[in-house]
């Protein structure tokens, strides 16, 4: 015999499957993104700030600007 399955009845989890609740996890994640991103920032920062990619850096922007400082005479 075919049971009548309805609309109603498909979305729904089989009854021997424990439902799952989801609430906070969108907060977790978030958290976990945020931690994350900020222990990258403080690598980057300490990277950057050290004393040979400080200089090196320096040396770009500065050259960067005097390119583009003779457009404006």
């Amino acid at each position: 015999m075919i049971k009548d399955i309805s609309v109603a009845h498909r979305n729904e989890p089989h009854r021997n499957e424990p439902r799952r609740n989801q609430h906070g996890m969108v907060s977790a994640e978030w958290a976990v993104g945020i931690i994350a991103a900020v222990a990258i920032a403080g690598v980057l920062l300490g990277i950057v700030t050290s004393g040979p990619i400080h200089d090196a850096l320096l040396k770009f922007i500065l050259m960067v600007i005097n390119s583009f400082s003779g457009f404006l005479r």
